[in-house]
């Protein structure tokens, strides 16, 4: 039988998400973080948790436990650690920091010249100098080479001109973004590349209609027979969906005649320009994409409670956070009022009403619904004493949520560990606490 501890943990369906949710919690004290070192997948975790300094004790423990690849994901490092790490016998150490190190400690050459280490990291870096960039630029490795191309307007002319016709599709693609000759690339074969061209703001537009018509024609065949689609055709579905996730900033000083543009991607971006006229932009609030409504909505003032609501219940779910709710001030009754929605996604919206009921968040947080219990669990008002409950939830995702909460008791973290050390626990993934 369990030893009897304040807080009792409820029984723990998931003990292996408890003890991963502390490794991500921003609250963690150090001395329990360095306890929670020897479960498997908790140490990378640990040295990635944002806007966190390791101290030097919990460095030294970390290495004590075999985890340096974990410590050199670290942003924030003392720097004599910085300097071990990115020195360490093992390349896949050095590999590890040097994708986290820009000019911070000017080793940059040391990197470049490592050939155990992941130059791809140093290669797409800001600060670079011209001697790292030639023997970068035809590194046999198309990885580093692609990388390099990412940051192609630095480079001289002629290493761009052998990026933009190298053999690999990955390279041209980078290259292509920066500067012409245009020639060269708005007929290449890869979509990709093609897609690249169309994003520049340099693209005369009778050249961008045609490029997207011919990425809208490939992926219209692939939709319509995918199992025996084209592999070119399906990645020109690939490549629409991300030109409608470029921000296409040279659209913010003339968004005029891209404001019924065929392209998602660019009727966003003038939605989000200042200079758009109003009535353009109200008239983007019925916009078939669901993503510039929620851009219209969160630029037009005055929008009724009636439409906002209408924006949002079309808006569906999405693999990205925003949502038109994020934009719109629905008023206390409308957020309690959905609280009651046959929608879990409408019923979450109730959490942010800052006078919600004690009441109804704890029937929230027994919601039928895992994505509500969730956001029970991951907003920053929910009580302590949930959050406790929540670590004994059905669902893996809700437990994370709970047990990575800031506003989790330190001594429900510490229960959590006593209760894993008191069964023996092995680390998360090679058993089971």
């Amino acid at each position: 039988m369990d030893p009897i501890r304040p807080p009792a943990l409820p029984e723990l369906a998931h003990p292996a998400e408890v003890l991963q949710g502390p490794a991500r919690n921003p609250a963690l004290p150090e001395e329990l973080a360095v306890r929670l070192l020897p479960y498997g997948m908790a140490p990378l975790p640990l040295a990635r948790r944002k806007g966190i300094a390791l101290g030097p004790a919990l460095c030294e423990a970390f290495l004590a436990h075999g985890a340096a690849e974990a410590l050199a994901h670290a942003e924030a490092l003392p720097p004599e650690f910085a300097a071990r790490l990115a020195a360490d016998p093992d390349p896949k150490v050095r590999a590890a920091r040097a994708k986290v190190e820009a000019a911070l400690y000017g080793r940059q050459a040391q990197f470049a010249a490592d050939p155990g280490a992941e130059r791809t990291a140093l290669s797409g870096r800001p600060a670079r100098k011209a001697k790292s960039l030639a023997v970068l630029a035809v590194d046999p490795d198309a990885r580093v080479r692609e990388a390099v191309a990412r940051g192609g307007a630095e480079l001289p002319e002629d290493l761009l001109r052998r990026l933009l016709t190298d053999t690999e599709t990955a390279v041209r693609t980078s290259a292509c973004r920066h500067r012409p000759p245009r020639d060269l690339l708005a007929r290449d074969p890869s979509p990709d590349v093609r897609g690249k061209v169309f994003a520049r703001a340099d693209t005369p537009p009778e050249l961008r209609t045609e490029i997207h018509a011919w990425l809208t024609a490939g992926a219209r065949r692939s939709d319509e027979d995918w199992e025996n689609a084209e592999e070119d055709d399906l990645l020109c579905e690939i490549v629409l969906i991300f030109l409608d996730m470029e921000l296409y900033p040279w659209i913010e000083d003339d968004p005029v005649p891209h404001a019924t543009s065929p392209s998602r991607g660019m009727r966003r971006a003038a939605a989000r320009s200042d200079r758009l006229p109003a009535a353009l932009l109200r008239r983007m609030l019925a916009d078939e994409d669901p993503t510039t409504r929620m851009i219209a909505l969160s630029r037009t003032p005055d929008v009724d409670l009636a439409t906002a609501e209408d924006i949002e219940r079309r808006h569906g779910r999405s693999k990205f956070r925003e949502r038109p709710a994020d934009y719109f001030a629905f008023p206390p009754e409308t957020l309690r009022r959905f609280a009651a929605d046959p929608e879990a996604r409408m019923r979450v919206l109730a959490l942010p009403d800052p006078d919600l009921p004690a009441a109804l968040r704890e029937c929230m947080a027994a919601d039928e619904a895992h994505a509500v219990r969730r956001a029970v669990a991951k907003d920053p008002r929910t009580a302590p004493d949930i959050l406790l409950r929540l670590l004994g939830d059905g669902s893996e995702a809700v437990v994370a949520a709970a047990a990575s909460s800031p506003r989790l008791q330190v001594e429900a973290m510490r229960a959590v560990l006593d209760r894993a050390a008191a069964r023996g626990a092995e680390p998360p993934g090679a058993g089971a606490p």
